[in-house]
């Protein structure tokens, strides 16, 4: 299993030194046409653009955390890491998010009338566009083979830079026709969208970070009654994520088993239990506490 997290590490890894640089371009060809051409949006564009190059450092280091293996100090492992990594992409996506709404309330009272027009700042928000599309897609993609909510809310950060740049692009090109209006307008909608998606980043994983039970149907855990020897399981318990989840619960067996059979009939449900959550993560750590059948019960 070392070999399994050393190799999802490597992956994870070079998807977000892809994205980082991919990026970082783009930011750099944001902000530079944004302070020629004097269009505050494509400015702000492309500092949301840095933002997402430095989510995927930040990305870079959680995700080398997470895959160190357990030891004496954290004996479940460091796969909370991950999770911690996503939330605080939240944050960082926040952080963009309430320095556009500054930029957006800056303009509201400046107008936009310095904006000039030109090829340049049309051709960076197109290439933007296009590199910061197939970036959303490429980390999503990644993010789902991998298991990797980190991947996969970094791939929304992005995607949220896609729709920035895609308001800024209409904006630019009604300054042509000397609307300047559209910046105050697309300014909130990219603030409001970008509050939004940080929402939904804290949602999946805020819950992980703290425990929360996840889905699974108690039909599914129930099944595992028709093994021979076991009457039922009870006070069944899971927390966890895709990567890696922790299982554990009580089994009544026959009371007239040894201790050699009951360990017997354990390893079975073990393995049945491993095969029913194989859906829910990669990596499980189950505890069975086996207890005698009583009438009484």
């Amino acid at each position: 299993m070392n070999n399994q997290l050393i190799n999802r590490k490597k992956e994870i890894r070079k998807v977000l030194i892809i994205t980082m640089f991919l990026n970082w371009l783009v930011a750099i060809l944001k902000f530079v046409a944004g302070i020629q051409f004097g269009y505050l949006s494509l400015k702000s564009s492309g500092i949301e653009s840095f933002f997402d190059g430095g989510a995927n450092i930040l990305a870079l280091i959680s995700i080398t955390l997470a895959a160190r293996p357990a030891d004496d100090d954290h004996n479940y492992g460091h796969h909370k890491y991950e999770t911690l990594g996503s939330i605080i992409i939240g944050l960082t996506l926040t952080y963009s998010a309430i320095q556009v709404a500054m930029d957006w309330s800056e303009m509201s009272l400046k107008g936009s009338s310095h904006a000039r027009f030109g090829f340049i700042p049309v051709a960076s928000i197109i290439f933007s566009m296009c590199v910061s599309y197939f970036v959303s897609w490429y980390e999503g993609k990644k993010g789902q083979e991998l298991n990797s909510s980190l991947l996969i809310a970094d791939a929304s950060h992005t995607y949220g830079d896609f729709i920035i740049s895609g308001g800024v692009l209409i904006s630019i090109i009604l300054s042509y026709y000397g609307f300047m209006w559209p910046d105050i307008i697309f300014g909130g909608v990219i603030c409001l969208y970008l509050f939004y998606l940080a929402f939904k980043i804290f949602k999946s994983n805020v819950p992980e970070m703290l425990d929360a039970s996840p889905l699974i149907e108690e039909g599914l855990i129930k099944s595992v009654e028709n093994i021979q020897h076991v009457y039922d399981i009870h006070n069944f318990r899971a927390r966890g994520n895709s990567n890696f989840m922790q299982v554990d619960f009580h089994l009544h067996l026959e009371p007239s088993l040894s201790l050699v059979q009951a360990h017997l009939v354990g390893k079975k449900v073990e393995a049945k239990m491993r095969e029913l959550l194989v859906d829910f993560a990669d990596e499980i750590d189950i505890l069975i506490h086996i207890e005698p059948y009583e009438e009484s019960k």
